[in-house]
């Protein structure tokens, strides 16, 4: 099977280092933050995503990776071109427009939760 689709969140790093030296009840909600926004973009993904038989659908999930990480990943083969297009289709991006909705939420959590942890 092909590598699929994987985009990432840009700039997080230094939010996650400032998390990381936080307490461990901090650490644990930032990681239902991220966890819960993982599943966000999966789910708007899967919306934006164009339907033909729906195994692209089907194929797009939100894993947990580590304690302040999370992968949102589209492995049907095809999956690239639909989200990047080819010289002979035109581009059906959905993995994208789902981050870029749900990157202002992370932020906001994730900044408001640090804050918080240092009052």
């Amino acid at each position: 099977m092909g590598k699929g689709v994987v985009i990432k969140f840009d700039g997080l790093d230094d939010l996650l280092k400032r998390i990381e030296k936080q307490p461990a009840n901090v650490r644990s909600e930032a990681s239902n933050i991220i966890q819960n926004t993982a599943l966000r973009v999966e789910k708007r993904a899967k919306a934006n995503a164009p339907v033909d038989t729906g195994y692209l659908k089907q194929h797009i999930t939100a894993e947990k990776t580590g304690e302040l990480s999370a992968d949102v990943t589209s492995l049907a083969e095809y999956s690239i071109y639909n989200e990047f297009g080819t010289r002979k289709m035109a581009a059906h991006p959905y993995m994208r427009p789902a981050l870029n909705q749900e990157q202002p939420f992370i932020y906001k959590k994730l900044d408001n939760l640090i804050k918080k942890g240092l009052l």
